[in-house]
């Protein structure tokens, strides 16, 4: 059974450390790191930390094609680039000195065309076996049919895998009606997926624990009633809410010093499809053990400044720390 990561809209991470941002004035850097960035991209880093490395499939627009290319390389990513037109974008991640404010802004992209995407699709289905589980990560790009993933899954699904969807509202919410194996939104993305709005500002992990809860749970349960064979809804500092027909499950956070919490959510994904692909064929997947993990992974990786940075002694060790203690 072998993990698969499709990121349709790469992107350049550009992490800026300030001492203080301040709407409105002049200020100057006090570091700036470039990365290779995207959803998918996170969650590769954290499997090959944990020792399963899995191969990605990514559109790289050839105008930036060598540079992120470069920078996979030196990570040791394993990586099947498509040529598309156009740049790759940017996020900009603000970290803040004076308190552990993070601020993220990131780029829409380059609209991708239905030729670029054709042979996008056409590179995944060929890469796919039966068994295998195929992790569709991050935003597509602008002005792309919603409908495209739709196709995607259905191909997928005909190969014999299992799909894992993890993307923006728009393209969740078309996705339902293939009824994709696994999705894994937070809590801002599902709602607007199920009222086909944006989530173009995600601020829910400012408000109060039991009121995230309660909206990760309902919509969790939605996502399932409109498609969906199971759902994971993040909820930030919160916890996670886990969906499968009609019955649902809490997993609190586990609480750490954060760093930074931007690839928290990738690093979940990454935890949770860690332990789905460990599962022998024929086998049942524990899925509450499965997101017991993702929850050490994320936390884990909320002690790191890059996204999806994790070690996978610590890993372990808020794992020990999960089955001995109830944090629900």
């Amino acid at each position: 059974m072998a993990l698969i990561i499709v990121n349709p809209n790469p992107v350049f991470d550009r992490t800026i450390t300030v001492n203080e941002l301040i709407p409105g004035a002049v200020m100057r850097t006090l570091n700036v790191e470039l990365t290779a960035g995207g959803k998918g991209i996170n969650v590769a880093r954290v499997l090959r930390a944990l020792g399963r490395a899995a191969p990605l499939i990514i559109p790289t627009g050839a105008q930036d094609r060598a540079q992120y290319e470069s920078f996979l390389e030196t990570e040791g990513a394993h990586a099947q680039l498509i040529d598309v037109s156009g740049p790759i974008r940017t996020s900009s991640i603000y970290l803040e000195q004076v308190s552990n404010r993070v601020t993220v802004v990131n780029d829409a992209g380059h609209p991708m065309s239905k030729a670029d995407w054709n042979a996008t699709h056409e590179s995944i289905i060929a890469a796919t076996e039966s068994g295998d589980i195929v992790l569709v990560m991050g935003s597509f790009p602008p002005d792309l049919d919603p409908n495209s993933l739709v196709s995607l899954i259905d191909g997928i699904h005909s190969q014999g895998a299992e799909v894992l969807i993890d993307v923006n509202p728009q393209c969740l919410s078309a996705s339902l009606s293939a009824n994709p194996d696994v999705v894994t939104p937070n809590v801002d993305e599902a709602e607007a997926a199920l009222r086909q709005g944006r989530a173009d500002v995600m601020d829910s992990h400012m408000l109060d624990h039991d009121l995230t809860r309660d909206r990760a749970e309902k919509a969790a349960l939605e996502l399932c009633q409109r498609g969906a064979r199971r759902a994971f809804v993040t909820a930030g500092e919160a916890g996670v809410a886990m969906a499968s027909g009609d019955q649902i499950e809490w997993a609190a956070s586990y609480p750490v010093e954060t760093v930074s919490a931007v690839g928290a959510g990738d690093s979940f994904v990454a935890g949770l499809a860690h332990e789905w692909s460990a599962t022998g064929q024929g086998q049942v997947v524990d899925w509450a053990t499965a997101m017991r993990f993702g929850v050490a992974t994320s936390a884990n990786s909320c002690e790191q400044v890059r996204a999806g940075g994790v070690s996978p002694v610590r890993v372990q060790e808020i794992m020990s720390s999960l089955r001995e203690k109830s944090y629900s």
